[in-house]
């Protein structure tokens, strides 16, 4: 044990703001001449203590040899082991599926993949205690995601892991011919409940959503900015649309800082309108139910002025994304000739798509004019008060906003938009990297149909399609699942 009186010199205030003193007797005249209190020049013996295990030596006095033990030398390991990734630049959007990582181990590709899972049971601590943060898979049967909303007073809560499946450098050269990309993996569960409190800072359950809580900032760079344009903000969006409740999502600033610093893509374009909807859906309930009365029809007037400037804005947003495609020359969509067995049946053949972002663009996009046309024309219907579903009376026209297209909205023009969808679906189950994505659109269609059986026209043809594609999108969920569980991972975030 070694005493030391301390190695700076002057008084205890300069030591302290590590300036020169002029050591001046009874107080420093640099601190009384600059008005600071001098803290004089008494000072406790700090005591170094040199204990067994470093062999009795102290931090002033380091080992004579230079060989680390064992258990240094697995902490360093372990230290080594906790990767740090940072996106590389030029920064991709969010749902370019493979991007480059840089560590201290070098350069990764890696290629994103989401899962909705039961969290709890599917992780579980690497018996390996050299690989820190490290876990392995357990994913039981998988099932498709229920999005069936509650409407309950319950808020949107989603929690998700970031794991990462890097390549081991031994195989880096034997893999770039095959298979060199490694994998980021976003395991995630929700609920189907999307309440929503206006007063947020008086609502306690909105201050504790620790997804919310960072604010937008938190979600410009990797993994942050990934989990909640890939999983995060589809997922809260389609729960507040089918539950029919305003989401924080819609406040401008949750809409630009995210993306500050990545391009966006036309499915982040078309999320941006799209979270207008929930507020409108609000709205019309509120105003459906009321008694007939001139009052009604007015406020259903004016919100259906207000759905006619969104459909304007999806129009804007279709033509960009027609141009984009035109400037690759290639279409929108075409005719599928690779599906066979007649799976598309009771619908015409199935759509293929340039890529497949902008076929998950076009599911989203109709499945999304499915539910909003549906509002439209039951608002129309409480204008007219015709109470059918027949085209509305003409002559009982009342003002309504320039250039509406009133047969637009009808259920027969619905249903051609949702067989599009369920056209759209096999490819691009065949290939997005996330299956559970389209388990809301296909919620939106089949709901469409069960709510025609009371028609005149049939529709079990087009449910027993549905039914048959949830079995398809869960037998694509447990390969993803079976495929994931094989390898080994490191935690890299924690969301929620």
């Amino acid at each position: 044990m070694v005493g030391v009186p301390g190695k700076y010199k002057g008084c205890n205030t300069c030591r302290a703001r590590r300036v020169a003193c002029d050591n001046g007797r009874p107080f420093c005249k640099k601190c009384t001449d600059y008005g600071r209190e001098c803290g004089g020049y008494e000072r406790e013996t700090i005591f170094i203590v040199g204990t067994q295990q470093h062999k009795g030596r102290c931090s002033s006095h380091p080992p004579r040899n230079h060989q680390g033990s064992r258990k240094a030398k697995g902490t360093d390991t372990r230290q080594a082991e906790k990767l740090e990734l940072i996106a590389t630049k030029p920064w991709q959007p969010a749902w370019v599926d493979v991007i480059s990582l840089s560590s201290n181990t070098g350069q990764h590709r890696v290629r994103f993949v989401a899962i909705q899972t039961d969290i709890g049971s599917a992780i579980r601590a690497s018996s390996n205690p050299s690989r820190k943060n490290g876990v392995t898979l357990s994913l039981n049967q998988f099932r498709a995601l229920d999005t069936s909303p509650t409407f309950n007073q319950e808020a949107f809560r989603l929690k998700a892991k970031c794991l990462t499946h890097l390549l081991p450098k031994t195989n880096n050269s034997q893999a770039v011919g095959n298979n060199p990309e490694g994998l980021c993996l976003f395991l995630y569960e929700q609920n189907s409940s999307a309440a929503y409190n206006e007063t947020t800072w008086k609502n306690a359950a909105a201050l504790a959503d620790r997804i919310r809580e960072p604010g937008p900032i938190a979600y410009q760079s990797f993994p942050e900015h990934h989990f909640f344009a890939r999983v995060y903000r589809p997922s809260a969006v389609w729960a507040a649309l089918l539950n029919r409740q305003p989401t924080f999502l819609c406040s401008p600033e949750w809409t630009v800082v995210p993306w500050e610093l990545h391009p966006r893509t036309p499915l982040d374009d078309l999320l941006d309108i799209v979270v207008l909807l929930p507020s409108t859906f609000a709205e019309a309930d509120r105003i459906i139910p009321l008694e007939a009365s001139e009052s009604r029809r007015l406020k259903a007037r004016d919100l259906v002025s207000n759905c006619i400037h969104i459909e304007r804005q999806f129009h804007i947003w279709y033509s960009m994304v027609h141009q984009r495609v035109d400037d690759s020359r290639s279409s929108l969509f075409w005719i599928s000739d690779a599906m066979t067995g007649g799976s598309h049946i009771p619908f015409p053949e199935a759509f293929s798509f340039p890529s497949p972002l902008i076929g998950l663009v076009h599911v989203y996009y109709w499945a999304v004019l499915v539910s909003f046309h549906q509002c439209i024309f039951r608002l129309l219907d409480v204008i007219f008060e015709t109470g059918s579903d027949s085209s509305p009376d003409l002559s009982m026209l009342p003002e309504m906003p320039a250039g509406i297209d009133l047969q637009r909205y009808l259920p027969t023009q619905t249903r051609i938009l949702a067989a599009n969808v369920c056209r759209s679906l096999d490819y691009t189950l065949q290939t997005v990297s996330q299956p559970d994505l389209l388990a809301a659109p296909l919620f939106v269609v089949n709901e469409f149909y069960k709510g025609l059986m009371g028609s005149l026209e049939d529709t079990e043809l087009e449910r027993m399609w549905c039914n048959g594609f949830k079995r398809r999108l869960e037998a694509k969920g447990q390969e993803v699942s079976s495929w994931l569980q094989d390898k080994k991972w490191v935690e890299l975030k924690q969301f929620g």
